[in-house]
């Protein structure tokens, strides 16, 4: 234990001469491609230096000043026992019964009809699923049809509360088509489940992708209504799910009509699935879907994840300015309203000038200004986009955007009713470096990391104009430079 904390010290150390130069004025995440025969060539041992050459001036919100300091590149902290805590919060709230919204009788009950999803469209947006695909058989997978080649890709899709096996391939047999099996049943066998045949899509030019569906999730059951999805297969690496069906209908709420929808996102013929933090990112809510057309536009309009009219299902809907208390029957036949008042709490992010979209358990929201406090509807929260805007001594204002790699401790937190709950979020950052295979390729890069753990995306701005890209060096356990260049925004 002490010799493997001293080896990291030294290396510490390597990385600190290296970087006494470095100024710490970056304000972007960047990825860049180094081929990997340049690492192998100098051995393992080898150190990342990340030369920061934007101008200097990054907000120090600590220190409230400039920040003339060099920087010590880290690569994160260990959040296993954050991530503990997490569990235990949620498991405590789990046998909490107390329900805080004061719920008024049915105002309204729309029945829905089923509809088949035409394409990639909006309506399923957030209930899509991809998955990579790997030549290693599931382990509950005993058999693979008899005309599968020597090495079928295989595949998981989330359907209700488990993973269910497939495989894909091109037959061996007859005029070589591409098929595609799936264990609905659990039984490990595929030879009693249906053949789904691909149909080559031209539009794709750039990937051999391949389309099934609509892909039944229960053995024998092909109604409307039932569980079922659309797969996409491209050049057999991944696989993109979406929804084959979705139910729709109208509601009339203070007089006006609207259209609305429910999208079953894990494919088990139930719209019944809540959302609940965390997001895995903006568009994966691991929950069923809700739509309300609130502009009259006769569609469902995507946008930011807080103002979006396509939205996590959750046990409150905000209109306009009102809120209503939903419930979807199992089967998605019906939706009814009922008017609610929910108890209010306090968002305090320390008078930050922010713009948040947030999804939650009661109602999805989009915050925007400088005051930094919001009174909210109690429930459990997650911030899946983050937009700060912080001003330099000198004036300058520099806007930072968080990645979907993660919100750190904004990704789950609770509102409670009458209480206020508090982040510190932005600088002072933390450099949290990365390096990850693609191929022959290594991908390096870095994130800013603010104090609520929140991780900020690519292009950070000054005065409206994105800062330069900076430059980088490789170097190895003899301090030689091994491989050097610039950083670019993707």
């Amino acid at each position: 234990m002490k010799a493997a904390w001293a080896a990291r010290q030294q290396k510490a150390s390597r990385c600190r001469k290296a970087c006494n130069k470095a100024v710490a004025a970056a304000s972007i995440i960047v990825i860049m491609a180094v081929q990997l025969s340049h690492i192998r060539a100098y051995g393992t041992a080898i150190s990342l230096v990340v030369l920061l050459c934007a101008e200097r001036g990054i907000p120090n919100a600590q220190a409230g000043r400039r920040d003339q300091s060099s920087v010590l590149f880290s690569s994160g902290r260990n959040q296993t026992a954050y991530q503990s805590l997490l569990k235990m919060q949620r498991e405590q709230r789990a046998t909490e019964t107390s329900e805080p919204d004061s719920v008024g009788p049915i105002v309204a009950r729309a029945e829905l009809r089923s509809m088949p999803a035409m394409g990639v469209d909006w309506t399923g947006y957030l209930a899509m699923q991809r998955r990579d695909t790997t030549l290693a058989r599931p382990a509950d997978l005993r058999e693979v049809p008899a005309d599968a080649p020597k090495e079928p890709v295989y595949f998981v899709v989330r359907v209700g509360d488990r993973n269910m096996p497939g495989v894909t391939y091109r037959s061996t047999g007859g005029w070589k088509p591409i098929k595609l099996y799936l264990d609905t049943n659990g039984d490990g066998s595929l030879s009693d489940e249906k053949e789904y045949v691909g149909t080559w899509l031209s539009v794709f030019r750039l990937t051999n992708t391949y389309q099934f569906g609509p892909v039944w999730t229960t053995q024998g059951d092909v109604r409307a209504g039932a569980g079922a999805f659309h797969a996409q297969c491209s050049d057999g690496r991944w696989l993109v799910f979406y929804p084959a069906f979705y139910r729709e209908g109208q509601v009339v709420l203070d007089g006006k009509a609207y259209r609305i929808a429910v999208v079953d996102s894990d494919f088990d013929g139930r719209y019944n699935k809540l959302f609940e933090p965390p997001a895995e990112n903006s568009r994966q809510a691991g929950c069923d879907v809700f739509a309300i057309d609130l502009n009259g536009s006769s569609k469902f309009n995507y946008g930011e994840p807080g103002d979006s009219e396509i939205m996590p299902l959750s046990r409150l809907v905000r209109v306009n300015q009102d809120y209503y208390s939903i419930h979807v029957a199992d089967d998605g036949s019906t939706v009814e309203f009922r008017r609610a008042e929910p108890a209010l709490g306090v968002l305090d992010v320390g008078g930050k000038e922010v713009q948040l979209s947030l999804w939650s358990d009661a109602a999805r929201q989009r915050l925007t200004g400088s005051g930094g406090q919001w009174r909210l509807p109690a429930g459990r929260y997650a911030v899946v986009s983050l937009e700060l805007t912080e001003t330099d001594a000198a004036g300058n204002r520099w806007t930072f955007k968080t990645s979907k790699a993660g919100t750190g401790r904004l990704g789950d937190f609770e509102i409670r009713p009458g209480e206020s709950t508090s982040f510190r979020v932005g600088p002072p950052f933390q450099i949290r470096t990365s390096m990850e295979r693609s191929g022959e390729n290594a991908l390096v890069g870095f994130y800013l990391e603010g104090q609520a753990g929140e991780l900020y995306i690519p292009g950070g701005t000054r005065n409206g104009k994105t800062v330069p890209e900076p430059e980088f060096k490789i170097i190895n356990s003899s301090e030689q430079v091994v491989h050097s260049g610039r950083f670019k925004y993707g």
